[in-house]
């Protein structure tokens, strides 16, 4: 199997149906008052996607959709189907650059992602750096992203200079190639949710450690991010449950700007769309049935998800009040890598 192989491997692991139902008790507690239809911000007029691609060797398109439609807007570039990996997909808030990642083509060589910018007006390409996982703070200015060969990198985007934590309490986890990143509200924090490992996830007896537990509990890490030069400093929030694994999407939450607006699948169960503040403590938003869910927008008031299959439909859905209004069924695709 060569590198594209493994790495889908890895990839796509996480959408294989092997995952668990994070029941999360003892923790529940109001983090904010609810929003509101009336102070509900509108949607993006757009998202990226890259959908996935077919046959022996696909074409996979990034592509501009609408909101409201699900139609392609705008095609940005077309890959390989040995050089896309979805280890991660970001739009600017401006709108202005999209960050991706790459298998780069080099045989022989030490294998690592490349991290790269996509401007959206040139359609003009740009490695970043060796890196995965790309996030953007809500106010556009800071980038993270998984580090080669660990830990978690922030990258001020007007000056270019960047700080790095090693993240020692995740041990072999610490290299975050199927973790999820977002940022809180504030941008002074980083939300970490790692990935157990391939023997976690089919039940094998876990054999690593994070944060002071093995690998089959449920922890996110939380990176302080203090004005430059301070270092990046980390804790480990635990919670009750095993690992998450799966679908998940993440945004800061419209509640507070410290606190955590987590969506993921519990297959066969629904989504499960929280609240978890950086005390660990945790309050049910809603459920969606049946469902993937894809991407919240910079705001963390609107929803996308997947329902269905072969293929599944594409939803867009406002939250308020404790539920999902002004749903729209966009078209039916293979939808990859979606980011808003």
């Amino acid at each position: 199997m060569g590198l594209r192989g493994e790495c889908e491997d890895l990839i796509m692991g996480a959408r294989s149906g092997l995952v668990v139902l994070i029941v999360l008790v003892g923790l529940v507690a109001a983090v904010g008052p609810p929003l509101t239809a009336a102070t509900v911000p509108a949607a993006p007029a757009e998202f990226v996607a890259v959908p996935e691609g077919g046959g022996n060797l696909p074409l996979w398109n990034m592509g501009l959709y609408s909101s409201s439609t699900g139609t392609l807007i705008r095609r940005l570039a077309t890959f390989s189907g040995s050089s896309f990996t979805n280890n991660g997909l970001a739009l600017a808030p401006d709108g202005a650059a999209v960050y991706f990642t790459l298998i780069p083509n080099h045989a022989g060589r030490r294998f690592y992602l490349r991290l790269m910018r996509l401007d959206v007006a040139t359609r003009r390409q740009t490695l970043i750096a060796k890196g995965a996982q790309p996030a953007i703070s809500e106010d556009g200015t800071q980038l993270a992203y998984a580090a080669f060969p660990h830990g978690l990198k922030v990258r001020d985007l007007a000056t270019g200079s960047s700080r790095t934590i090693g993240l020692a309490q995740l041990g072999a986890a610490s290299d975050l190639l199927n973790a999820t990143i977002g940022w809180l509200g504030d941008g002074s924090d980083i939300a970490i949710i790692p990935s157990p490992t391939p023997w976690d996830l089919v039940g094998r007896p876990p054999k690593l450690h994070w944060c002071g537990t093995t690998q089959s509990h449920a922890v996110i890490v939380l990176v302080h991010v203090p004005a430059p030069p301070a270092p990046l400093t980390a804790d480990c929030v635990h919670l009750a449950g095993p690992a998450m694994a799966g679908s998940i999407a993440v945004a800061g939450s419209p509640a507070s700007p410290t606190t955590l607006l987590l969506a993921a699948d519990s297959y066969p169960g629904p989504t499960r769309v929280e609240q978890i503040a950086e005390t660990g403590a945790v309050s049910q938003v809603l459920t969606i049935p049946n469902s993937l869910p894809l991407a919240f927008d910079p705001s963390g008031t609107h929803l996308l998800y997947l329902v269905g299959h072969s293929p599944p439909v594409l939803w867009e859905a406002t939250i308020a009040n404790g539920h999902l209004t002004d749903r729209q069924r966009l078209p039916k695709r293979n939808w990859g890598s979606i980011a808003w």
